[in-house]
């Protein structure tokens, strides 16, 4: 059985495998996501675990 954790994605506590990506739980149209390390963009979700808590990214960020 894997091991699982609690994290918070947007407010709210999920138990997720200890052993999965972004990419495995995040759905195709999130840009980034925003931890208390920084921002996380979706091109480098396959290679971070899950942090501890999260928020979703659902739009573009303006830089103007």
């Amino acid at each position: 059985m894997a091991k699982r954790k609690k994290t918070l994605i947007d407010g709210e506590i999920h138990l997720v495998d200890t052993d999965l990506k972004l990419a495995d739980i995040v759905s195709p149209d999130v840009l980034s996501v925003v931890t208390h390390d920084g921002l996380i963009h979706r091109s480098e979700f396959t290679r971070v675990p899950i942090p501890e808590g999260f928020e979703q990214n659902l739009s573009g960020i303006n830089r103007g």
